[in-house]
């Protein structure tokens, strides 16, 4: 077997020398990539090329081959050179050609243009796009970070205020549309992703449609090849057609910006133009291998980009797996239009061989993720086009024609259209049973993705060959994969639960079971994502909120109670009811606020809420603008025999007043996730029989040694390592994954 693959290999080459060459070529540069090497590595490069001079005479492709990477090499390692910077603090100039969305935290990554290429910042702060900026930076991993605002050094000029006008325009022109397909729509055009709502963002993520909600190499193609095909119509050539088709795809990357997504979208567009646009005579491998090799030498971040390996990826599937598939269907299926038959294996092909590196990035697959793809694909080309139609005519307009602004709004209003179905679509394969199933987590998990992806490749190998052993081959990788599904599923709740501590991440979020599909949310974590898949697993549609203070890990999710759900109260501490936090989750939510204080016990359904802090404080949070961890609502609620005591982010003091006074209870939630600043009399005063701690993956050590041997003797359960556990009468739990100590 190895010999017949060697063989094979030895004849591919001999065959296409050139495709061969370019592929050895690109996995060099990749692989230098992301060794990194420094400047040292300048020296080998002359080596390498001397050494394929010498080989040019007996073996001329090998000898061209070690050329070319010698000299990509060499403007690699320099790239790398330039974007790290000195090892040392310096200052850092250099023209923003592109950011990134500021975090949760507020930073951003602005992407600099200086005099040795371009290189990454991480900033407090966004600057304006085509500004010239100066900042102190120092190294922080493989790029640089800075501790203050960039300072402006220029004014964008001229072009570039004509391109963010341009975005302007479209964004203003596809919300003025009415619909949800208008808040997605810049994206898909121009990567604008901010009138994207959290419920949109979670629902294109767990059916594999992220590419679409940010502008990709699709959208670049679309509009790179629509501009050369439109040449070719009017008797350009083949030469002048990619030339336009290139040049078109060059502005379209300057309206949307130079980030490395961009960067890739356009080096995958300007391979798919040379192939299609040039017409036979060019090897679509060779022109793959040529645009990875200059992107990982031009901007070699990229060889750490998950959006460049599932491109090439991708892309390489859809190049040699599909054009075989589609053959051998159209002679079994003569029947079948092969349009149908294209929208249903290109995303079928490149979801199937993208999945071992997805599970690697979020350990879920989804059985809806090709269906999906299928039914949003036909509407990407339509929405792409008069997206772009619409940048074109305030182009226009911003000349001062009469007319053009009409026909831009009205352009944008038909491209949100097919965008308001990819939406839908979207939301609607996200809601189905199946959309997001757990799977291993990596390394094993992306081990078995791989394995089962062979097997499945074997199976179809051997059915297009007319083998029939390939059906037991694709029926044994079925089996195992639901096998490996069913080890490694979430369980759900027993009907009789009371508390549900969700597994949000590094955070807090708890759901009280208030009967009737009623309950009490008390925090809802970081992100909307969790806290809305524990109220489905909850099955509670109509409650109360309750947070405890406004730190992110606390309150930043709630988005993700709305979706679907009624929120009737919202109860914060008296000390923050007129905070801007509070007043923005009221706007967004419609709940009647509840300002709760220490002494007040609130009747909610069938529980009792017992406030035990905070005490009122002379200085609100509306004017006193801090946020304080001692402003936290620490509450006892008390069940159908069950008591839980939920003390937010209190320290070491707070804790220790609390002790004089509280009552022992079945269940203690850690608090501030387990942190060392805690009070051992507290854990005494509350006498759990139950410890949980919800936590995730973080930097700041939680849960320390500390917070665990606190509890004393008694089971701890971890929400990183058991999910979400679920709290029954007279202290029984169940936990959503089998864990230490999960029995009980």
């Amino acid at each position: 077997m190895a010999s017949e693959l060697l063989d094979r290999a030895r004849t591919a080459a001999s065959l296409w020398p050139g495709s061969v060459r370019l592929l050895c070529c690109a996995a060099g540069l990749w692989s230098t990539a992301l060794l990194a090497p420094g400047p040292w590595a300048l020296i080998l490069t002359p080596l390498a090329g001397l050494l394929g001079f010498v080989l040019l005479r007996r073996h001329h492709h090998l000898g061209v081959g070690l050329i070319v990477f010698a000299c990509l090499l060499t403007i690699q390692v320099t790239a790398l050179a330039g974007s790290r910077g000195p090892d040392e603090d310096t200052e850092t100039t250099g023209i923003v050609v592109g950011h990134s969305d500021p975090g949760s935290t507020g930073w951003t990554r602005l992407t600099l243009l200086g005099a040795t290429g371009f290189s990454s910042v991480l900033s407090p702060e966004v600057a304006s796009d085509g500004a010239t900026v100066r900042m102190r930076t120092h190294p922080l991993d493989d790029i640089r970070s800075t501790d203050t605002a960039p300072e402006m050094i220029a004014e964008p000029n001229g072009a570039w205020r004509w391109r963010e006008h341009l975005r302007t325009e479209l964004r203003a022109h596809s919300l003025a549309a009415g619909n949800e397909g208008g808040r997605l729509l810049p994206g898909l055009v121009v990567g604008d992703t901010d009138p994207q709502d959290d419920r949109m963002l979670a629902d294109m993520r767990v059916v594999s449609l992220t590419h679409i909600s940010a502008v990709s190499g699709s959208n670049v193609t679309i509009v790179s090849l629509g501009a050369g095909l439109l040449a070719g119509a009017c008797r350009a050539g083949p030469r002048l057609r990619v030339s336009i088709g290139v040049a078109t795809c060059l502005g379209y990357v300057f309206i949307v910006g130079f980030e490395p997504s961009a960067i890739r979208a356009a080096g995958m567009a300007i391979a798919a133009a040379l192939v299609f646009l040039r017409g036979g005579g060019i090897s679509p491998v060779a022109v793959m291998c040529s645009t990875a090799s200059l992107l990982l030498a031009f901007v070699p971040v990229l060889a750490t980009s998950v959006g460049f390996v599932l491109s090439v990826v991708s892309t390489a599937a859809i190049m040699f797996v599909v054009p075989v598939l589609l053959r051998r269907l159209s002679v079994h299926f003569p029947l079948l239009p092969s349009v149908l038959i294209t929208a249903l294996v290109v995303p079928f092909v490149a979801q199937l061989a993208c999945t071992p590196v997805l599970v690697a990035i979020d350990p879920r697959i989804g059985v809806w993720s090709v269906a999906a793809n299928a039914l949003a694909a036909p509407a990407v080309l339509p929405a792409t086009v008069a997206g772009f139609l619409s940048l074109v005519s305030s182009g226009i307009g911003s000349t001062g024609m009469p007319g053009a602004d009409f026909f831009s709004t009205l352009l944008a209003w038909l491209g949100s259209l097919p965008a308001w179905w990819i939406v839908h679509v979207a939301r609607f394969c996200a809601s189905l049973p199946g959309a997001a199933l757990d799977w291993p987590v990596p390394p094993w998990g992306t081990v078995l993705a791989l394995g089962l992806l062979v097997i499945a490749v074997v199976g179809v190998g051997l059915l297009v060959r007319r083998r029939l052993w390939g059906l037991p081959v694709l029926v044994l990788c079925v089996i195992l994969t639901a096998a490996v599904i069913v080890s490694v599923r979430t369980k759900p709740p027993a009907a009789d639960w009371l508390v549900l501590v969700c597994d949000v991440g590094q955070g807090s979020g708890a759901v009280i079971n208030l009967g009737d599909g009623r309950g009490l949310v008390v925090d809802t974590g970081k992100e909307p994502g969790p806290i809305d898949t524990c109220l489905d697993e909850s099955g509670i549609d109509e409650f109360d909120l309750l947070i405890s203070h406004f730190d992110a890990d606390h309150f930043a999710g709630f988005a993700g109670t709305t979706w679907g759900r009624q929120i009737d109260r919202l109860f914060v501490s008296g000390n923050v009811a007129d905070s801007a936090e509070a007043r923005q989750v009221i706007t967004e939510t419609g709940a009647e606020v509840v300002p709760a204080q220490r002494g007040q016990t609130l009747r909610v359904g069938s529980a009792a809420v017992q406030v035990l802090w905070p005490p009122l404080r002379e200085t609100p949070a509306g004017e006193d603008e801090e946020l304080r961890n001692e402003d936290s609502l620490v509450v006892r609620i008390d069940q159908q025999g069950l008591s839980t005591l939920l003390p937010g982010d209190v320290g070491a003091e707070e804790q220790y007043v609390l002790a004089q006074s509280i009552r022992p209870v079945d269940v203690l939630i850690a608090p501030h996730h387990g942190s060392s600043d805690l009070a051992a009399e507290f854990f005494a005063a509350a006498d759990p029989q139950l410890g949980v701690l919800s936590v995730g993956e973080n930097s700041y050590g939680h849960p320390t040694r500390k917070s665990v041997r606190a509890f004393g003797p008694v089971p701890v359960l971890r929400t990183d390592r058991c999910g979400s556990v679920a709290l029954y009468a007279e202290g029984h739990f169940s936990t959503g994954r089998d864990c230490p100590g999960s029995s009980g």
